[in-house]
């Protein structure tokens, strides 16, 4: 095992590496960082070189003083590394960013993973996100915004949080916690010029769309829209399962990766 911090456009990102064979890199949802994927790490290590870093200004990592792509934290990082192809497994928000990285840095890309994945441009919310946003704007009180959390996203908007493994919902909650207790550095995030929505056509990356059947249906609909645009995809749906679904049902998730990656 490798851990250390990277000096990456003057961040230092903590980062993750272990087991050999072909690289995995690991892209966690918002604002989590990488020990949500403790059930994946040392099992992909059996098969691969897994790595997981945490984004700047969550985990163990630093913050950015000036403005900041999470594109070129992710290619800094694998120059860092000496890393020239990478598998990429993202969920939510790194889902995207995985999509982002693979858009801008194709020859970077072997194989693509999108989990519960979000899509930049997408609007088409549905009434139960509304909702959910609408009570997230509402709340001042730190701890009621954590308990808003685990249910949105995972127990999700049709399951009560008492019908979740307790563990999962308090790994959860202490990632929140030491999350949104952190302050923001001086930069901003960059974002690509053109939403991602606009450019999936032109994802080359044989790529894998894994999909709750519990999240919020936005989701489900990013997914299936996803598989219809993306020309080299296949769609898989984890049932029962919302959002972190890596979380929730692990080893079947774990299978899915491993197959798909072999």
């Amino acid at each position: 095992m490798k851990t250390g911090f990277a000096e990456i456009n003057g961040a230092k990102l903590y980062y993750e590496m272990t087991g050999e064979g072909q690289p995995v890199l690991l892209l966690h949802g918002y604002p989590l960082d990488s020990r949500m994927w403790d059930a994946q790490f040392e099992e992909f290590a059996q098969h691969f070189q897994a790595i997981r870093f945490d984004f700047a200004g969550v985990g163990k990592s630093g913050t950015h003083d000036q403005d900041f792509s999470l594109v070129e934290d992710i290619k800094g990082l694998l120059a860092f590394l000496g890393i020239e192809k990478v598998n990429l497994v993202g969920l939510s928000v790194g889902g995207n960013l995985g999509m982002d990285f693979a858009l801008a840095y194709p020859e970077m890309v072997n194989k693509l993973i999108l989990v519960s994945t979000g899509l930049l441009g997408w609007s088409d919310f549905s009434p139960e996100r509304q909702k959910y946003n609408a009570h997230l704007r509402e709340c001042s009180d730190q701890e009621k915004v954590i308990e808003l959390m685990c249910k949105a996203w995972v127990a999700g908007p049709f399951r009560s949080t008492d019908e979740i493994n307790s563990d999962i919902i308090e790994n959860y909650a202490i990632m929140l916690k030491d999350n949104l207790a952190r302050e923001n550095g001086k930069g901003k995030m960059i974002l690509p010029e053109t939403k991602t929505i606009d450019r999936v056509e032109n994802i080359s990356a044989p790529t894998l769309i894994v999909s709750p059947d519990v999240d919020f249906p936005d989701f489900i609909a990013i997914a299936n829209y996803l598989h219809e645009k993306i020309k080299h995809s296949q769609k898989v749906v984890l049932p029962g399962t919302a959002h972190l679904l890596s979380m929730e049902k692990p080893q079947e998730f774990n299978n899915l990766v491993v197959n798909f990656l072999k």
